[in-house]
């Protein structure tokens, strides 16, 4: 007879989001906050680097067999044990900001915090990233009430509202939304939607967005948490990692060869992540790197040949053309097309065009020079065929 399969099938989301944090020791939850959680791992008291490491990849090895809590504890105490972290110990504070603490980092109660919030954090960011990928079928979320046997009165609140999957309300709302929160979302048809909105209980209007100034006592910094919310869970973890990843590989590609470049830009462009840039708020300034051009950032004098494309140039070309609305696989091109093109001169210092033919056409992919001195793609179309070989003529007649 065959043997039942252990644990659950992990969808392959979650263990990337979190084999993708690097570690930082902390004294204080405050010292990791709020989006810093995307990219590292963090637990509080855990100022020992060996201690941290094998919290994170004990962690890591349940989120890939799909572990609950019990089997996840019974594997680390003995790995807590060898490295003398199973009884109580006393921690300094390395910034000397409070006095020394004892530690029980083996505390059931502990280990659960642990545990069940890195694993909720995961799961969400991987929810997200999957809800990108197929909110054309499925363009509304449900805020659906929490399992606890206590819940927040006013995550209760939430329980039934219906909302597009781009609403801005999911960037702090989208759950877990505190400490040992087990409210979640799920996905929904339109048509689903409409009988939902027809039964009590349920509703499609955005709550109110009031919010409380919370002060992080270790940074001295000041922020604004909506109420109902537990200050350093304002966000969303898979908007979070979105962000972070971007700007992460953006420093990281800048100092990169181009071959290295050009392949993670490659499967930055085949994941989710553009589309959920381009459904960021308005307010955030991300760019997002497209392509390597060392020729068209010699002709511009650009301080690296890394090429980007920001946000609202994403949010414009997907969502606002709506009758010619450009494709992120035409985003996904600027390298192809670029490499394959002709740099069109036209006496300009800050911008250049590079026309290109193709077996489907002509393109034209525009490119600027910032006034920090860094490359930016702003527009790629199509051109017609008598248009480009006017540019490229004109071009050879003006010279380099």
């Amino acid at each position: 007879m065959a043997q039942p399969a252990r644990g659950f099938r992990v969808p392959p989301e979650v263990p990337r989001y979190f084999a993708e944090k690097g570690l930082k020791p902390a004294f204080s939850w405050l010292d990791v906050w709020g989006e810093e959680h995307a990219y590292a791992f963090t637990v509080a008291k855990a100022t020992d680097l060996e201690l941290l490491t094998l919290l994170r990849d004990s962690i890591a090895r349940a989120i890939d067999a799909g572990q609950g809590f019990e089997t996840w504890r019974a594997n680390l105490l003995p790995e807590l044990e060898r490295l003398g972290w199973a009884r109580p110990r006393r921690v300094a504070d390395p910034a000397g900001q409070r006095p020394d603490a004892m530690v029980n980092f083996a505390a059931p109660g502990r280990l659960q915090t642990i545990f069940s919030s890195n694993m909720r954090s995961a799961r969400a960011a991987g929810q997200w990233e999957r809800i990108q990928r197929t909110k054309g079928a499925l363009p509304y979320l449900l805020y659906v009430r929490s399992a606890s046997a206590e819940p927040r009165v006013q995550h209760l609140a939430w329980a039934g509202i219906i909302l597009p999957a781009d609403d801005p309300w999911w960037s702090t709302h989208f759950p877990p939304n505190g400490w040992g929160c087990k409210c979640g979302v799920r996905q929904i048809s339109r048509a689903e939607r409409e009988q939902k909105l027809r039964t009590e209980g349920y509703g499609d209007e955005r709550p109110p967005l009031n919010e409380r100034p919370f002060l992080n006592t270790r940074t001295g910094e000041v922020v604004q948490v909506p109420d109902g919310i537990d200050p350093g869970w304002q966000t969303n973890p898979g908007l979070a990692r979105a962000r972070t990843l971007v700007t992460r590989m953006s420093q990281r590609l800048a100092e990169a060869g181009a071959v290295e470049a050009r392949a993670a830009i490659a499967d930055l462009w085949a994941s989710p992540v553009p589309r959920v840039i381009a459904g960021l708020p308005a307010a955030e300034r991300v760019q997002l790197p497209i392509a390597v051009a060392p020729e068209v950032a010699k002709a511009l004098d650009a301080a690296s040949p890394l090429i980007s494309v920001s946000r609202d140039t994403l949010a414009e070309k997907l969502g606002h053309h709506r009758d010619r609305p450009t494709e992120v696989a035409t985003f996904a091109r600027a390298q192809e097309l670029i490499d394959a093109g002709v740099v069109r001169n036209r006496g300009q210092t800050s911008r250049r065009t590079v026309v290109t033919e193709r077996a489907d056409g002509w393109w034209g992919t525009t490119i600027a020079r910032s006034v920090a001195g860094f490359l930016r793609v702003v527009s790629i179309h199509r051109v017609r065929k008598e248009r480009a070989l006017g540019w490229l003529k004109e071009s050879a007649d003006e010279g380099p």
